[in-house]
């Protein structure tokens, strides 16, 4: 299997992480930046598990090795970058001295969502500005386990049709669970920061989405679902409004039990719609080369924008709207740097082992 490289993918990314951006630039209450991060935890997971799909089909297996070392290429210099550069701004109380010796130890092994809800807030022990890097966490526990799962279902013969129920039904457990959570265990409602928020077992189901569809039914794949590409308009149309209704509702109990839910339905059809007709005009739009370019920085941006906002807002204290242009300039700036020194460099290597073990084997 070939798959074919798809820019509106870029896109997605870019707009996601628009919605983050300019929602902590202080316009949270206008902008939904939550929807920004539930669409990446979607295209996180319909794109991961799109390539071992892929590479499944053209080996017959799925290195988890190769998995994790590719991710660890991907994921860790330039998160190690920006948390150097947030402690060193720390040290030296810019903008102010907050980070613990358990902050530095929950990024580092990836348990900093728990350990800032535990410790009664996110902002507390980590460099102002890096509390960010929750939703990291939660992606880095799910690809724990799914790789390995997915690897079972094949080698098991399981049906792709079969699978994609299975893992239906997971999300669907995801939501009972926060239901629980939230009228059994009284969790704190607030959308930035309670337990249905921030916690990977209550957040997984986002990622999960985007993993049913990779499974069931991929166009980007080749599969083929004639209810799907008959009506792909008039479903997108469906998930864009329930993705509306989902934001309009502002009821805390709902946001925080089936907001999630009907939010990664939603993108189902809209993904789909996205991925098969490559040549709408959505899918000409999110290919816009500037908008392809912020999806290709959009991880290190995202690393780094709320600690500059913070430096910004503290230093320069010049009106929101010129803050937030000055910091996306600034670390838009950082972040090309690091995709052409850091980035590229490693994607180049990568490429020139894999070639290596080809020719080897």
């Amino acid at each position: 299997m070939r798959l074919k490289y798809l820019p509106a993918l870029d896109g997605i990314r870019a707009c996601a992480f628009a919605l983050v951006y300019v929602a902590h630039t202080g316009l949270e209450g206008a902008v939904p930046g939550g929807l920004g991060v539930t669409i990446f935890f979607f295209l996180s997971g319909y794109l991961i598990t799109t390539l071992m799909r892929a590479e499944w089909a053209n080996t017959g297996t799925v290195s988890l090795s190769g998995f994790y070392k590719r991710r660890a290429l991907r994921i860790l210099p330039p998160l190690y970058l920006v948390m150097i550069i947030g402690w060193m701004l720390d040290w030296f109380h810019i903008p102010v001295h907050q980070a613990t010796g358990l902050g530095l130890l929950s990024v580092l092994l990836y348990f900093y969502n728990y350990a800032a809800l535990l410790n009664h807030g996110p902002k507390e022990i980590v460099p102002l500005g890096l509390n960010v890097v929750w939703s990291l966490m939660i992606e880095e526990h799910f690809y724990l386990i799914f790789p390995l799962a997915f690897v079972v279902a094949k080698k098991r013969g399981i049906p792709a049709g079969r699978f994609a129920r299975m893992l239906v039904l997971v999300c669907f457990a995801v939501l009972a669970w926060r239901f629980v959570l939230v009228y059994h265990f009284k969790t704190l409602l607030v959308v930035t920061g309670g337990w249905t928020y921030f916690a990977t077992d209550a957040r997984f189901d986002s990622i999960l989405w985007g993993c049913v569809m990779a499974v069931g039914f991929n166009p980007w794949c080749g599969d083929i679902n004639p209810f799907w590409d008959r009506r792909r308009g008039l479903l997108a149309i469906g998930g864009c409004a329930l993705i509306l209704f989902s934001l309009a509702w502002r009821e805390p109990h709902f946001r925080e039990t089936l907001r999630y839910t009907l939010q990664g339905i939603a993108m189902l059809p809209i993904f789909y719609y996205i991925v098969s007709a490559q040549g709408s005009w959505l899918s000409r739009a999110l290919a816009w080369q500037p908008l392809r370019w912020l999806g290709w920085v959009s991880y290190s941006m995202y690393l780094c924008h709320a600690m500059l906002l913070y430096i910004f807002y503290i230093y320069v204290k010049w009106n929101p709207w010129l803050t937030g242009i000055a910091v996306a300039i600034v670390a838009g700036g950082f972040a090309e740097l690091v995709r052409q020194f850091i980035e590229k460099p490693l994607r180049q290597l990568k490429r020139k082992k894999h070639l290596e073990v080809a020719v080897t084997n």
